[in-house]
């Protein structure tokens, strides 16, 4: 541990130490009670599916601000929902846990658990009562591979006309989980269905970000290295070989000839705003693109969305645009191995046949865009009532996506129906 943070910590820690009547509590909550159905038999974000679901966006979480000492706090956060490593459970977990110091104004250091500064609304995410979408868009809102990290961060903030300037750096390491979805499986190698692999990430970045009353303004880089917590090394593209003569399929076993990192090495650079147009109508967007260093994988992929809303009275309805698209060379690989099948009389055809779907489906490949319509109602200065319809459109395909068995969700449509009830206290 590196000398600043080893003493930030040993600080703060002494500070904990203090008797409980000389901090300064706060304690507040939110939560959200969503419902929403889709018109499709498979989960589309895990939970939504015809069957309709209050998984997807229900949450509670439990929020405790101290302050410690002059320019010393601390703040907890303890969350309620579906699991990150399981679509059948419910678990609590902290999401955030921190120590802030200020040695000066405009200088805010903090060490612990805490959130990556990367989307527009990052520390406000889990919080519905704070935006008016249903949800924000899954499109821009998955692409990192973790929220969260355990590590330090530093803002710079100046004061910069009538607004304020700030600069976030962090480091931090976590370990969290990938969810991955087989249609068919491979009897011996491969069971159907859902997969959570646990995996370690190192993130760093920086982000700039720019406030003017209700304003803002977003740029940012960040990198993402990942490893698989099992020991084991990623496979990157898979490769053709060659069973018998004038015969091939794709293959990601080893000793096939595939290429294999330790470390995933992702970097993601976006841009955001949320600007007031007059006339109580604002604009909000967001982009994102995300590469991998060295790796052909499907997740090289752009995102963004493109909203406006306006506010009458308590009501705010709103209309957005989102995309989320994997580069063109991946779409097409993906294609190529989803639809490759070697004939019967090939040994072990039928298991060749199953792995193709299945290595299509480990490419984690997006192509989709939405069209989303709804309103938000303000009940009081702290709750709000919220509906929506949104169609999705797929692509080539989307790992986003639970596709049926021995099938696949190319140029479909799935339309969603929410309704939620959004409070914080």
């Amino acid at each position: 541990m590196i000398r600043p943070l080893r003493s930030l910590l040993l600080s703060g820690l002494a500070l904990l130490a203090a008797p409980a009547q000389a901090m300064d509590l706060a304690v507040s909550g939110f939560g959200t009670l969503g419902y929403a159905i889709s018109d499709k038999p498979y989960s589309y974000q895990r939970f939504i599916d015809e069957q309709g679901t209050f998984e997807r966006d229900s949450l509670l979480a439990v929020q405790v601000d101290a302050a410690l000492a002059p320019r010393w706090s601390a703040t907890f956060q303890f969350k309620f929902a579906p699991d990150v490593d399981s679509d059948s459970r419910w678990a609590p977990r902290l999401s955030w846990g921190f120590l802030s110091w200020r040695p000066a104004d405009d200088w805010l250091l903090r060490a612990g658990k805490l959130r990556i500064p990367l989307y527009l609304g990052a520390e406000s995410m889990d919080v519905g009562a704070s935006f008016d979408y249903a949800r924000l868009p899954i499109e821009v809102y998955s692409i990192a591979p973790t929220l969260d990290f355990n590590g330090v961060s530093v803002t710079r903030s100046w004061d910069v006309r009538q607004g304020e300037l700030s600069l976030d750096a962090y480091w931090g390491r976590t370990r969290t989980s990938i969810r991955q979805y087989a249609r068919d499986g491979v009897p011996g190698f491969l069971a159907a269905g859902l997969n959570f692999e646990g995996i370690d990430v190192t993130a760093r970045g920086l982000a700039l970000t720019y406030r003017d009353g209700g304003d803002q303004y977003r740029i940012g880089v960040h990198k993402a290295s990942s490893e698989r917590t099992n020991g084991e090394n990623w496979a990157d593209r898979p490769v053709l070989v060659s069973p018998v003569p004038g015969v091939s399929y794709y293959s990601v076993l080893p000793g096939t000839g595939v290429p294999e990192r330790r470390a995933m090495d992702m970097v993601i650079a976006n841009a955001a705003a949320d600007v007031g147009l007059g006339g109580q109508v604002r604009l909000g967007a967001e982009y994102a693109v995300r590469q991998l260093k060295d790796m052909d994988r499907g997740v090289n992929s752009q995102a963004g969305y493109l909203s406006l809303r306006r506010r009458t009275g308590n009501w705010t309805p709103y209309l957005y645009y989102a995309w989320l698209k994997s580069d063109r060379d991946m779409v097409d690989l993906y294609q190529t191995v989803n639809g490759t099948t070697v004939p019967a009389w090939v040994p072990q055809a039928d298991l060749i046949n199953l792995s193709q779907r299945a290595t299509a489906d480990g490419l984690q490949v997006f192509d989709q865009h939405t069209w989303a319509l709804g309103t938000s109602y303000a009940l009081t200065p702290s709750s709000k009532l919220k509906a929506e319809w949104a169609r999705t459109r797929i692509g080539a395909g989307s790992s986003l996506v639970d596709a049926p068995a021995g099938s696949d969700v190319r140029f479909q449509s799935i339309n969603v129906f929410s309704l939620s009830y959004s409070f914080v206290f």
